[in-house]
């Protein structure tokens, strides 16, 4: 199952074009990013990134997970959000 933990990796990586620094981001060691990032595409049977020794890019189909990601966080900001504003509880009439 892919998991949020995941999918904000990726996010990083994508940010960062770098697993190294992805990883700093993260507070997470790079192999554990690399990973992480390496069970997801397994998951997907997709390639997010092409790397190789001096750069991380991302591929066509990665791009296109990487913007539904985007969305996924931006509906778990909001449901984070919802749950600090609505902390007080109901009263009863």
């Amino acid at each position: 199952m892919i998991s949020l933990k995941q999918l904000h990796y990726a996010l990083a990586i994508e940010k960062t074009l770098h697993f190294k620094k992805a990883a700093e981001a993260c507070n997470i060691s790079q192999s554990a990013l690399s990973t992480a990032i390496n069970e997801l595409e397994k998951q997907l049977d997709v390639t997010l990134f092409e790397r190789n020794n001096k750069q991380v890019l991302v591929t066509i189909n990665g791009q296109l997970i990487l913007n539904k990601a985007k969305q996924v966080k931006l509906k778990l900001d909001e449901l984070l959000q919802i749950s600090q504003t609505n902390k007080q509880p109901f009263l009863a009439l």
